[in-house]
């Protein structure tokens, strides 16, 4: 009886060792997720033309059509920001912002390490295929990157 006792802590003891491991391994796992990762700001102010929330319409949807799996896994991340609260004033210098603007940056741990203006959606407001096509290519440059 006593031989029973030892062997099914012993077998206990393995179990309960085997499954910290495993979630050791999965929080290991995630970590790369949690530090790399792109983000797209659409940067505007408080007064929204309608270019302007065409702008912030047609890349999120552009966005969320072609990188729904990167969306969920928070490894692509879409953030609408307005610039005239206090709290966000900061990204206009650190982009600098002279109006509503699209930004991709790349972040890897706590840093970014490069970012882009895409600017040429002002032009192509009038072509949503050619906007989408723009903004998706430029995502996927980051993406792949």
């Amino acid at each position: 009886m006593r031989n029973v006792r030892k062997h099914v802590f012993v077998v206990f003891a393995v179990l309960l060792f085997l499954t910290g491991a495993t979630r050791a391994a999965e929080k290991d796992a995630e970590i790369p997720s949690e530090r790399e990762k792109v983000i797209v700001y659409y940067f505007h102010g408080t007064y929204r033309c309608p270019s302007c929330t065409r702008i912030e319409k047609w890349s999120y949807e552009a966005i969320k059509n072609s990188f729904p799996k990167a969306l969920k896994e928070d490894k692509l991340l879409w953030k609408p920001v307005n610039v005239e609260e206090p709290e966000n004033r900061h990204f206009i210098k650190e982009y600098s912002l002279f109006t509503k603007s699209l930004i991709i940056t790349e972040v890897k741990g706590d840093k970014q390490t490069k970012w882009k203006n895409l600017d040429k959606v002002w032009q192509l407001l009038r072509d949503q295929e050619k906007f989408f096509a723009y903004v998706s290519q430029e995502v996927r440059n980051y993406m792949d990157n």
